[in-house]
């Protein structure tokens, strides 16, 4: 009786272990991208810049990065190509309204125009949270609202896209997305947080200065420190491969006891 019980204990333990694991498993760590990497030097509008990033579960994502901004002329928006530049802070952009960056205009900023990134990635993905990185633009207050697009394209990711919206109206950019929304904060310093808590994925998302600026501060962030998983069915067999492998362990520790 007492070898049983002893038995019992063991496989329990394994059996512990093996649920433990499945469940940590369950959740691999994100693929995040570090965006300060590349030089500024002879940098051009319509510029483009390829990252990656590595999830030791997940394997490893690229991005193609380009940077626009929304320039009003008689009362249309139109999407204008822009500087993409890197900074220890992240990602930044400078248009042809910035002065030259000067005064934090060459960071993601609505100080004139509205600026902002696209980003086509090599397969659909959900992001799950970006730092940004915040200044004071012309002097006013910190703030780091921001709008997301997300959306598909079946386009090749490292394609060049300017020639489909470059010059074009807003409403041109807008019909590349499937959906619209902001991620807003209440913070004037540096955050990281949650940028898509509806759980929204695709293969080419825009993330920019708060196109709304419902609160009337000049938004300006640099970019950082990305976050992404896979979309859903990727996402669904790798749990299915977890699953199975804790089904394995827990045969194991229910033979370990009946020996």
């Amino acid at each position: 009786m007492r070898r049983y019980a002893l038995g019992a204990a063991v496989a329990a333990s394994f059996l512990s272990a093996a649920v433990s694991s499945e469940a940590s498993a369950a959740i691999p760590a994100p693929a995040v991208f570090d965006f300060t990497q590349g030089s500024n030097n002879n940098i051009s509008n319509g510029n483009s810049r390829i990252f990656s990033a590595t999830s030791p579960q997940l394997g490893t994502f690229q991005v193609r990065v380009t940077a626009w901004s929304l320039e009003k002329v008689g009362g249309v928006e139109y999407v204008r190509d822009s500087k993409l530049m890197v900074y220890d802070g992240g990602l930044g952009v400078i248009s042809d309204d910035d002065a030259g960056g000067a005064d934090n205009r060459h960071t993601i900023d609505n100080s004139v125009r509205k600026d902002f990134i696209l980003l086509q990635f090599n397969a659909p993905v959900k992001l799950m949270s970006a730092t940004f990185n915040t200044f004071s633009v012309l002097g006013g207050t910190k703030d780091s609202d921001a709008t997301i697009k997300y959306g598909w394209t079946q386009n090749p990711w490292n394609s060049n896209i300017a020639p489909l919206i470059n010059d074009k109206t807003v409403s041109v950019l807008n019909g590349l997305f499937a959906g619209t929304y902001s991620s807003l904060t209440s913070s004037t310093g540096n955050s990281t947080r949650d940028i898509n808590p509806q759980q929204h994925w695709g293969n080419l998302w825009l993330i920019g200065s708060d196109w709304t600026n419902a609160d009337g501060k000049i938004d300006g962030f640099k970019l950082n420190g990305l976050a992404v998983v896979p979309e859903p069915a990727t996402w669904a067999m790798m749990i299915g491969g977890f699953g199975l492998v804790g089904g394995a362990m827990r045969r194991k520790a229910r033979r370990a006891a009946i020996a």
